[in-house]
């Protein structure tokens, strides 16, 4: 127990640690300083949509209505006086095309070949080389809408040095980079790792799901903040990317629920995780055939998300509440304790998300924009959420362990022999009507059983036996059982088929009795052998085990005949050396 505790602590301590290393690293304390000034151009437009003209106060502020596929959306300026140089545009496009004019003249393109061949416009950082001479001339920017819904508020419009720009925009989205990054690779790690435990004996497969969610997640907060845009000129693929991985977060964190068994409704579960990678798998499809494009499902994703969000909370919380009803007290305390840490870092996961998708729809469809909608809230609660995984995970382990250990005493008990600590008949029988494939059987009978219970009591036959059990131990290293079928009948299975080496094992067998007998007069090991494998000649093809076992005790049957009669020349011995004794005490 005192093991368990510290593992526990320690993992705690670790998850505690990250925390707070990855917190450090996002905050703004070692910002690149800038080399020239940023100016934001928000005041002096001119905006018009069809018939609709504004002159707005401050661009980014502005409700512009929610606009549709096909849309235009036309912005125009006079460039300020500022002595940048060399001078950049910056400003982010939402689902839509881009067209910027310098005094009627254009400067820039983006977007536009997809709104042509009915493709889905990608998100897009734009920055805009601007002239030396660029003060005082009319800007006029153009954003044709490729979607429904496709966006309601601008962004703000910045002109500075291109690194400058860059470096702000990395360092405003410093605490989601880092927490993006880190689950990215934890994720990897996870995966990695995955197959290892999952095709051991423990069968987890809960790790992958972990690894999966982690590295979702990390992914679709790069990709909304933007990050990949930093590492690769693909628009498509980093827009893409955010909207799969936010459709497929939900299944990787019902797929980790199922694996482990954490909800009480099972087939509710299974039946919302097909639903989810379905639902994943869809919105893809569709995009890539350009039926639907893949922007058309957030409401939908926002719906399920949320209603699987409650299943999830009530089912996890029912479970504990079932389990503190179990009858063994252990165990189950270890069991609400993963299950509790791993509510707790839902319940804050799907709250934290509850309110940015509460703030999206009500910037995108109410106030001014989905360009000011960050996604700060679902960050922190998914670093959160992971690190409950993680610990549920240890947690799990720890749970595994123990009933791993419990179940293998229980077995130990139910199928050892009490006195010798070998498989017992039971183990024997059961083992035998398991086997298959390539194999060796031997059968084994201890001599001398009988006569040293009858001379010398049945506690020198008792260390007869361990001593035996003992000796088959030390013999057959590489047996796949060792087994007492009962009284002095013996088994050993070879899960090979080879003659030398079979001779070798029993000659290593005949040794080890020798030795023990060179140091003992009383206790003598002696033993009769047969062995037969699964494709003896003798037998049929495909011959169940108990055949195989039937046919080495058979051929054991013959030593055993020898070595009787070398019982009753020791015999004879016994007695004549006891009468003899018995002859000198009368001379005295």
């Amino acid at each position: 127990m005192t093991v368990k505790i510290r593992t526990a602590l320690l993992s705690v301590m670790a998850v505690l640690l990250v925390t707070v290393f990855l917190l450090f690293l996002g905050t703004h304390k070692y910002d690149t300083p800038l080399q020239n000034k940023i100016v934001q151009l928000d005041s002096g437009w001119t905006i018009s949509r069809g018939d609709e003209v504004w002159q707005p106060d401050n661009i980014t502020k502005t409700s512009l209505g929610t606009l549709n596929a096909g849309d235009v959306l036309k912005l125009s300026t006079i460039l300020p006086d500022e002595q940048i140089a060399p001078a950049a545009l910056s400003f982010r496009s939402i689902l839509s095309s881009v067209e910027v004019f310098l005094d009627g003249e254009p400067i820039y393109s983006f977007g536009t070949d997809y709104i042509e061949k009915g493709k889905m416009a990608p998100k897009n950082e734009n920055f805009v080389q601007l002239p030396d001479d660029y003060q005082g001339k009319e800007l006029t920017i153009i954003l044709t809408t490729s979607n429904k819904d496709a966006f309601s508020g601008l962004s703000p419009i910045r002109i500075g040095i291109y690194n400058d720009i860059k470096n702000t925009m990395i360092q405003g989205v410093r605490l989601p980079m880092v927490i993006g990054v880190y689950l990215c690779h934890l994720g990897f790690l996870l995966i990695i790792m995955a197959p290892f435990l999952a095709f051991s004996r423990y069968h987890d497969l809960s790790i992958i799901f972990s690894g999966l969610t982690s590295l979702l997640i990390g992914i679709y907060i790069l990709s909304f903040n933007d990050v990949f845009w930093y590492l690769a000129d693909n628009p498509p693929f980093y827009t893409f990317a955010e909207y799969i991985t936010l459709y497929l977060i939900p299944a990787a964190i019902m797929g980790f629920v199922v694996v482990t068994g954490q909800s009480s409704f099972k087939r509710t579960a299974k039946a919302l995780f097909i639903i989810n990678v379905l639902f994943g798998i869809m919105t893809a499809v569709l995009h890539f055939t350009n039926l639907v494009h893949i922007c058309n499902f957030v409401t939908t994703l926002h719906i399920l998300a949320l209603t699987e969000g409650i299943f999830l909370i009530f089912s996890l919380i029912h479970t504990v509440i079932k389990a503190s009803n179990d009858n063994d007290a252990d165990i189950v305390r270890a069991r609400i304790v993963s299950t509790q840490i791993l509510i707790i870092g839902l319940i804050l996961f799907v709250f934290c998300a509850m309110i940015d998708i509460v703030a999206y729809n009500i910037l995108k469809f109410v106030s001014t924009g989905q360009a000011k909608v960050e996604i700060t809230f679902t960050t922190v609660g998914a670093l959160v959420f992971i690190m409950s995984l993680l610990l549920n995970f240890f947690f799990h382990c720890i749970e595994f362990i123990n009933e791993s250990t419990i179940k293998t005493q229980l077995e130990g008990l139910a199928y050892s022999d009490a006195l010798t600590g070998i498989s017992n008949r039971s183990r024997c029988e059961q083992t035998l009507a398991e086997l298959s494939g390539d194999y060796t059987i031997i059968s084994m009978d201890l001599d001398y059983l009988k006569y040293t219970n009858d001379n010398y009591g049945h506690d020198m036959g008792d260390k007869l036996l361990s001593g035996f059990s003992e000796i088959l131990q030390n013999s057959f290293t590489d047996a796949s059982l060792i087994g007492r079928m009962g009284g002095d009948e013996f088994i050993v299975i070879l899960p090979f088929i080879d003659e030398e080496r079979t001779q070798r094992d029993l000659a290593c067998f005949a040794d080890q009795m020798e030795h023990r007998n060179s140091g003992s007069t009383t206790l003598r090991f002696s033993a009769s052998w047969g062995y037969a494998s699964s494709r003896d000649k003798e037998l049929k093809a495909g011959s169940p085990a108990q055949k195989v076992y039937l046919l080495a005790d058979q051929r054991m049957y013959a030593m055993k005949n020898q070595h009787h009669r070398q019982t009753l020349g020791r015999l004879y011995d016994d007695l004549l050396g006891k009468m003899l004794e018995k002859g000198g005490d009368r001379d005295e």
